[in-house]
Formats: structure tokens, C-alpha cells, sequence
């Protein structure tokens, strides 16, 4: 759910111009706002994400540089003392660039399974900086074995490039095959059920309640019957037949979200901002004649 400050207010007046000073009002408006939190917490979280990741993706761009100013003397020519230790230098370099940003990859795994948050755009994400990591601790195992034929001093750097290569590998055969469970809870954050029907109707499946002849309506209070609903996948749900010449829109949803228009004389309900209007509930209950 990604409340906005002018579902908020929309909540707010709706309440006061009922007259809902009771608990009810308090505890509905101490939910507004734990959802209010719960968004700055997840906007923090996920702009961490991708903070650590563009670093990565910086720290891969160094360690392609850093090959590519490795020079390989033609064989024949001897290496001279500056010419190893620059090379020393550069591979000891890469060696920790590679393990840094292994262990920064596992750390982001890590994180994001503790995390409640899933998203597919991101595991991808991940998934590719794996895949970009085994690259080029495979061009480094490479220069390695290079090196090392044109002179035996260096076969004794890098010794851990080889091993690295390996956990990457590992980590990147891991998020492919948490893809399908991300997929499917990605599926499960963008659901969405609704349902329409006379009061008669929504009263019998316990959609909508009264204590009393004079007491206030009250909708999904509890047991109310999830199976009488329909679901749906609320970012390509644009539309709803409600094949009635009255309806009335019992849960809470901001107003520019949607409207309610008529064909053949029913009514329609056309959602024109579906983050928005999915917002505060991810159900939707429809009274009709």
C-alpha cells in the first residue's frame, strides 16, 4: 500500500463529515498514519538498494580500467622491478575490488530476504551485477594465467581470483532460482480482489454489517466471505462492468482516481490512477441495484 498525503486529508474530512470523533475515527486515522511511515521506511530501504548497487556498478567500471592498464610484454622481454610491482599493485587491487563487491552482493541478498520488501525489478538488478562480477573475474583469472606464463615471479598474486569467480558463480545460480518465487510474490504485492452486488447480497456474504436499525454501516469489519470476490491484478485492471443503472462505492479511494461512468445505461468504473486508487485498500466493494 503507498498511502499520499491527499488520500490522507480525502480520509480525514470523509470521517469528520460523518461525524466519526469515536475510536473508529481515532484507530482508522492511527492506521493512515503507521501506512504514512511504513512508505518513508520502504522509500529509505529501497533507495539504499540502489545506492549500494550503482556503487558496484562503479567498482566494476574501476576493475575493467584497471585490466585494461595491465600491460603484457610481448615474450621475450624481461619485466623489470617497476614493471612487477605495478602489476603486483594493480592485481593485489583487483583481488580486493572483487572480494569487496562479493561480499557488498552478499550483503544485499542477505538484506533483501530478511526484507518484507520483494521486487522482481530489483532481484534482476542483482542478478545482473552477479553475472557482470563472473565476467570479469574471469577476465582477471585469464590475465592471470598470462602473467604468470610471462613471468613466474607473479603466479604468486591473484592466487584467490579463481575462488572468487566460483563464489560469484554461486551467487548468481542462487537469485536465478529464487526467480520464480519473486515472481510470484511480485504477482502477490500488485493483487487486488473487488466485488458488486444489491445490500441485500453483500449483506449475506457479510460484505457489509449493522449492529442495529440506526447504527452506521460498516464494511469488511470481519468474517465477511473473501471467496464472493473477484480477483484481479490491480496495474492492468483498467475497468469494470457493473451492469447496473445505480452504484454506489462503499470502500475508501481517492476521488481523482477513478470515475463512474455510463454505457448502454450501466454504469462503469474506469480507474484512471490504479497506484493511486489501490492505495488505501486492496479491496473494493460495489453496491448496485
Amino acid at each position: 500500500m503507498k498511502p499520499t498525503i491527499f488520500s490522507l486529508v480525502i480520509l480525514l474530512v470523509l470521517m469528520a463529515s460523518c461525524g466519526k470523533q469515536s475510536s473508529d475515527y481515532q484507530a482508522l486515522k492511527a492506521q493512515n498514519d503507521s501506512l504514512l511511515n511504513a512508505k518513508l521506511k520502504l522509500q529509505d530501504e529501497v533507495d539504499g538498494y540502489f545506492s549500494a548497487m550503482n556503487q558496484i556498478q562503479q567498482n566494476i567500471e574501476k576493475i575493467k580500467n584497471t585490466q585494461n592498464s595491465i600491460s603484457i610484454q610481448p615474450v621475450g622481454q624481461e619485466l623489470n622491478d617497476d614493471m612487477r610491482k605495478k602489476i603486483n599493485e594493480d592485481m593485489l587491487y583487483l583481488n580486493e575490488m572483487l572480494q569487496a563487491n562479493k561480499d557488498e552482493l552478499a550483503r544485499l541478498k542477505a538484506k533483501l530476504k530478511r526484507s518484507g520488501f520483494r521486487s522482481a525489478e530489483l532481484e534482476q538488478t542483482i542478478s545482473r551485477l552477479s553475472k557482470s562480477l563472473e565476467e570479469e573475474s574471469s577476465k582477471v583469472a585469464e590475465l592471470q594465467i598470462q602473467l604468470s606464463q610471462k613471468d613466474s615471479l607473479i603466479t604468486q598474486l591473484g592466487t584467490t581470483v579463481n575462488d572468487l569467480g566460483k563464489n560469484v558463480e554461486d551467487l548468481s545460480t542462487d537469485v536465478k532460482v529464487k526467480e520464480t518465487k519473486i515472481k510470484e510474490q511480485d504477482e502477490t504485492i500488485h493483487t487486488a480482489w473487488y466485488v458488486f452486488g444489491t445490500k441485500k447480497e453483500l449483506k449475506e456474504q457479510r460484505i457489509i454489517t449493522s449492529d442495529g436499525l440506526f447504527s452506521p454501516q460498516r464494511v469488511l469489519q470481519s468474517d465477511f466471505n473473501k471467496n464472493y470476490f473477484v480477483r484481479i491484478d490491480a496495474r492492468n485492471t483498467k475497468s469494470i462492468p457493473l451492469y447496473s443503472m445505480r452504484a454506489k462505492i462503499l470502500t475508501t479511494h481517492p476521488k481523482s482516481s477513478y470515475t463512474l461512468e455510463k454505457e448502454n445505461g450501466n454504469f462503469i468504473l474506469l480507474i484512471v490512477e490504479p497506484n493511486q486508487f489501490w492505495s488505501i485498500s486492496k479491496y473494493l466493494v460495489i453496491e448496485v441495484d
